[in-house]
């Protein structure tokens, strides 16, 4: 049976001692948390002002990369709605930018129609405006993948042998803030259990 001991938590961060483990579990549950945790971040920018030093696909991109808190119980994938992929309140969430400099631009300044939606870190800096300078713009955030960008990773999961011969091993966790760290474990075994189930399923 497996075991758990020394587990603690600081912040976003988990760290326990696993015994009596394959370690190819482990590697699932890494490459999960990785690369299979829906989380949401901003996809589509429509500008309606940006007299900014940089242009427009430049600071999409960046605003792009802010990580953005997520509620997996309110929104879902693109995939999965039945909106099929055009946009709703099921799977999008709208934000908003409207500055006027002079200003340092944060990611805090993005306001968005869902409070359960917003920048993980308000002082992320996006832009510099000169006096005079404006951003207006609109942002759709959608539900990703890790797997798909970098913007929609929601953590990393790492792991070293402690007693490889008794398959014991140390086990760090991180999120990166869009969903607490006990919530994208507990989400990694869920999507875990749903594939290995899958697999059943085509297995006959």
């Amino acid at each position: 049976m497996i075991k758990i001991s020394n587990f603690a938590k600081e912040g976003n961060v988990v760290t326990f001692e696993v015994s009596k483990i394959d370690i190819k579990m482990l590697n699932a549950l890494r490459r999960t948390i990785i690369s299979m945790i829906p989380v949401m971040a901003m996809e589509k920018i429509t500008f309606y002002n940006n007299s900014s030093i940089l242009n427009d696909e430049m600071l999409a991109h960046r605003i792009g990369l802010v990580p953005l808190t997520t509620d997996l119980k309110t929104y879902v994938h693109s995939n999965e709605c039945s909106c099929e992929g055009k946009g709703c309140a099921r799977c999008m969430c709208m934000l908003s930018l409207d500055v006027t400099g002079p200003k340092t631009v944060y990611s805090g300044d993005l306001k968005s129609l869902d409070e359960n939606v917003r920048p993980v870190f308000d002082k992320m800096p996006l832009v510099k405006l000169g006096m005079n300078q404006k951003i207006k713009l609109e942002a759709e955030a959608v539900m990703g993948l890790g797997r798909d960008h970098a913007k929609w990773h929601s953590g990393v999961a790492s792991y070293e042998a402690v007693e490889k011969d008794k398959g014991t091993f140390q086990v760090r966790i991180e999120s990166f803030g869009q969903l607490p760290v006990e919530e994208l474990i507990t989400t990694a075994f869920d999507l875990m259990d749903v594939k290995i189930g899958q697999l059943k399923e085509k297995l006959g």
